[in-house]
């Protein structure tokens, strides 16, 4: 007789629209509810909320919408909002769930684990798609450390950001699951520009256009391409440059580009809901981080059949292979970045074989239906192994 499919609850903080909230929304929609039954507690982070417009919050809310997935929200005061864990851990008992995931960002990795000991969750799994200096202050690390003791394993998109907790957090590599980043492919079975888009936005037929596509954080870099653009500016005189996506340095960034004098060829398109149509508009993709755990706007892009080039940095080496499927350079160098975007817009050959051969490594390697799978053995191992 076959086992009922496990109960998984997935507790996780939010924040802005980005690449961890789609890896969620890709996981939600795709699931297989033969083998899963999710739930879902949201922690909605009052404290970094109180800084945020009420746009972001509209559209997050809007965006996290699951038919047929019980979704608790959950407000929360601060990063040790007692009250707010004790109300997710009474979820919790109510979801009676089989396995817990939660996902270390924000406010969650410490209410995930305390949470789930509170209401005796039988199996704790840790999903992790941030740097450990990117979850919370130095000081914190044994407050971790702790909380760790009660998970029972821990999935993470690369095997660089394995490796960094490996050694950060001294768990043993046995205990961490390796499962990369997918996207949902069908959106980009046709990758023609949407026709008259592009005027809409006032480029003209002679326009190349370089884009990236990131939140506005000091950790996505994007003054990197700002300052790369004059030098690619004289190479590639109708080049313009488009920053799709919101943020906290968008003024600063703005008045960067006016000190360097290219106001007029950057656009900065804030958020956008029809990311997929502006994508297969760009001769050009790219990323600029700091640090890159694993790029799903990376794979997008070359899903879309977009030449693409980004920083050797983070997990970013295990989705390019320089020269192949795409451009690396070192990170933070502007001229380099240049460089390489002067290359995929003047040598045609080279941009037609990087974007195919990208695009074919997105399909093969990158699509949600397998990450989904992988995420479902995940689960129904750890709640046999229980």
């Amino acid at each position: 007789m076959s086992r009922r499919p496990v109960r998984a609850a997935f507790l996780v903080a939010c924040h802005d629209i980005g690449g961890f909230e789609t890896k969620l929304d890709h996981l939600m929609r795709h699931l297989d509810r033969r083998r899963v039954r999710p739930s879902v507690i949201l922690l909605y982070p009052g404290y970094k909320a109180r800084r945020t417009d009420e746009a972001v919050r509209i559209r997050q809310r809007a965006f996290f919408q699951w038919p047929e997935i019980e979704t608790v929200e959950i407000p929360m005061r601060g990063r040790f909002d007692l009250p707010a864990i004790a109300r997710s851990a009474s979820a919790l008992r109510r979801m009676r769930p089989d396995v817990m995931l939660y996902f270390a960002l924000g406010p969650g990795t410490f209410a995930g684990p305390a949470a789930a000991r509170l209401a005796g969750v039988p199996t704790v799994i840790r999903a992790q798609d941030t740097v450990i200096e990117g979850l919370y202050p130095g000081p914190l690390r044994p407050a971790d450390r702790l909380l760790l003791k009660d998970t029972d394993r821990i999935v993470v998109p690369s095997a660089f950001l394995k490796g960094i907790i490996v050694r950060g957090l001294g768990v043993r590599p046995g205990l961490i699951d390796v499962i990369p980043n997918g996207i949902d492919l069908s959106r980009f079975r046709t990758v023609r520009p949407k026709p008259g888009l592009a005027a809409s936005l006032g480029f003209g037929p002679k326009d190349r256009l370089v884009g990236i596509t990131a939140n506005l954080v000091p950790v996505k870099n994007h003054r990197l391409l700002l300052e790369a653009a004059p030098v690619v500016l004289k190479a590639v005189p109708h080049a313009r440059f488009l920053l799709i996506g919101e943020g906290p340095l968008k003024s600063e960034l703005m008045r960067l580009a006016e000190s360097l004098g290219i106001s007029s060829v950057v656009r900065f398109l804030g958020y956008r809901s029809d990311v997929r149509n502006l994508i297969p508009l760009l001769d050009a993709g790219l990323l600029c981080s700091h640090i890159e755990t694993h790029g799903i706007a990376l794979i997008e892009m070359m899903a879309a059949a977009v030449p693409v080039a980004a920083p050797a940095v983070g997990g970013i080496p295990e989705i390019i292979r320089d020269g192949e499927n795409g451009l690396l350079f070192p990170p933070s160098d502007a001229g380099r970045l240049a460089a390489a975007l002067i290359r995929m817009l003047r040598d045609k050959p080279l941009a037609l074989r990087l974007s195919a051969a990208g695009r074919r490594s997105a399909f093969e390697r990158f699509p949600v239906e397998r990450m989904a799978r992988d995420f479902e053995s995940l689960l129904e191992n750890a709640w046999r192994d229980a």
